[in-house]
């Protein structure tokens, strides 16, 4: 039979198909080969028989969100777009537990607020259609969904439950510790990284996060050097380690020439990074050498002022301009 004729034939029987009838057995052996023949003319990419297909199907049965969903995707394809929305909304309507992802991939797509809104609501409707265990997928998009919506309660939900299935692992102590951070919750984001530790008690980004957690803290001085330390024996040349350590070293009338050995290396390894240029001018003034000093402080200003290295983050960039600026005039 001839494209053109199954189109005629197959449209001829949607006209008298009952929309709301029970499905027969002969009807599922019809929705059964025609459903296959559909994914059989998506994968050649002959788009329009699929279409032609998958409307039959769904005549059949106009509740199935997968043949919904494979509409949606076979107009997508053929670029007609709103109709491939309308078709995934009523996919994710008819079986809001399985057809969450096209819609709420489609509507994020759309890179509205308002799409974006929409979409989040989709994933929660999936979430609660479901029950555990969830699909892990779902509680990935929806951690990242809240994150964009600064929900951060939220994003701890979802990952703990991700945690219930996966176990407690890297990606997840980097979300408690960024979110706890991020609410000024540095001891429950120590806690969250020495959980990890205890795991992986030689990975030195967890050891940095450490130490940052700690700095956040304010803790003495004694309990900070050896966590960077601790640090440095894995990696000696970590630069923001030793500049920090240099810093505090410097700032608490630690061993001056200690630190300015740390602050060598990094100006050494990042010539014009302002923050290092500043660490090592301010340990050299503390040294009496305060030619020296205003001379590496005056690059960092000036550094800072190009406009390189915090464009993205004028709060940060006005924050370091402010302490070279506090140094250089500390300085007769």
């Amino acid at each position: 039979m001839s494209f053109r004729m199954l189109y005629i034939v197959l449209f001829a029987l949607l006209a008298v198909l009952p929309a709301k009838a029970a499905v027969t057995p002969e009807q599922e052996q019809q929705f059964t080969y025609y459903w296959y023949a559909a994914r059989e003319a998506i994968d050649k990419g002959n788009y329009p028989k699929a279409l032609v297909l998958l409307e039959f199907c769904n005549a059949i049965k106009p509740d199935d969100g997968n043949t919904l969903g494979f509409l949606g995707v076979t107009y997508h394809l053929m670029g007609q777009h709103e109709r491939s929305m309308d078709a995934l909304r009523r996919a994710f309507e008819a079986d809001p537990r399985d057809q969450w992802y096209r819609y709420s991939e489609a509507l994020l797509g759309l890179k509205t607020e308002e799409a974006q809104h929409k979409a989040l609501e989709v994933l929660e409707r999936a979430y609660k259609a479901q029950k555990a265990p969830r699909d892990e997928y779902l509680l990935e998009r929806l951690k990242r969904g809240y994150a964009s919506e600064g929900e951060w309660e939220q994003v701890l939900k979802m990952q703990d439950e991700i945690d219930l299935q996966k176990g407690y692992d890297a990606q997840s102590a980097w979300t408690h510790q960024q979110i706890y951070m991020v609410l000024n919750k540095p001891k429950k984001a120590l806690a969250a990284i020495d959980k990890y530790l205890e795991i992986d008690p030689k990975n030195v980004q967890f050891l940095v996060f450490r130490a940052q957690a700690l700095e956040h803290m304010k803790v003495k001085p004694a309990k900070l050097y050896a966590a960077y330390e601790e640090v440095l024996r894995l990696d000696p040349n970590h630069l923001m380690i030793l500049n920090n350590y240099a810093y505090l070293l410097a700032t608490n009338k630690g061993d001056l020439q200690k630190a300015e050995k740390m602050s060598q290396i990094t100006i050494r390894e990042q010539p014009n990074y302002p923050v290092y240029l500043d660490t090592y001018g301010w340990i050299l003034h503390l040294q009496g050498q305060d030619d020296l000093a205003k001379f590496y402080l005056n690059k960092a200003l000036d550094n800072v002022n190009g406009g390189m290295y915090f464009a993205s983050e004028p709060a940060e960039e006005a924050k370091v301009k402010e302490e070279i600026q506090k140094h250089l005039n500390k300085i007769k």
